[in-house]
């Protein structure tokens, strides 16, 4: 459908004038790029491709943030223009604040938090490609960036920023791509479900 995001995610080769565009911004002053994963394609005034990356800010004290580059590419044009650079992590005050480290190799500690949550969960298909940061609240929130099937006769695939808590169990998505995604689709996780249904002695993401 032209204008929705197609969800195609790639941790490895990105598509060759796509990559060579990401090596591009790190020609700005004051700013580093870090390529996490090729997100997928839209339709609009010819291709925007999206790409999620870790940006370090150069400063005194360097500051790490994750960003969506979105680039347009028009059949005519030999190189890609930058349409966007929008912000969706940002590193916080040292006490409490996330510190992101994205890799597409997840922490072993960060991994296990996921799978405990993950391990009975009906209505979506949550897959993580990579681990972004962390926050010390209440415990420990793991932030991964992670693909969200929808189990249906039509499945919809969007991109999602997931974040888990070991300590409470608690689960919540973001959209990153603004697919339009409903609750069905990022699987009705919401943060107090996973509590109300066990207590009831209800699967994880199953309604009582």
């Amino acid at each position: 459908m032209v204008g929705s995001w197609k969800i195609n995610v790639s941790t490895g080769a990105m598509p060759e004038k796509v990559a060579t565009a990401v090596s591009a911004l790190n020609i700005m002053v004051g700013t580093n790029y870090k390529p996490i994963a090729y997100l997928g394609s839209q339709v609009v005034n010819g291709t925007n491709h999206a790409v999620l990356c870790e940006q370090t800010v150069l400063t005194g004290k360097d500051t790490k943030n994750v960003v969506v580059a979105i680039f347009n590419e028009k059949p005519e044009d030999f190189k890609l223009t930058l349409v966007a650079i929008e912000r969706v992590i940002e590193s916080g005050a040292p006490e409490g604040g996330i510190v992101v480290d994205a890799s597409t190799e997840i922490p072993a500690e960060a991994k296990a938090a996921f799978d405990a949550q993950f391990e009975a969960f009906v209505g979506s298909k949550v897959e993580p490609f990579a681990y972004l940061g962390s926050q010390v609240v209440n415990g420990v929130n793991y932030l991964f960036a992670a693909t969200v099937t929808s189990i249906s006769e039509n499945p919809v695939v969007s991109a999602a920023i997931v974040i888990v808590n070991n300590t409470t169990g608690e689960v919540s998505f973001t959209d990153i791509l603004d697919t339009k995604c409903d609750a069905l689709t990022l699987g009705y996780a919401f943060t107090w479900l996973k509590r109300q249904n066990t207590a009831l002695g209800s699967p994880l993401g199953e309604w009582p």
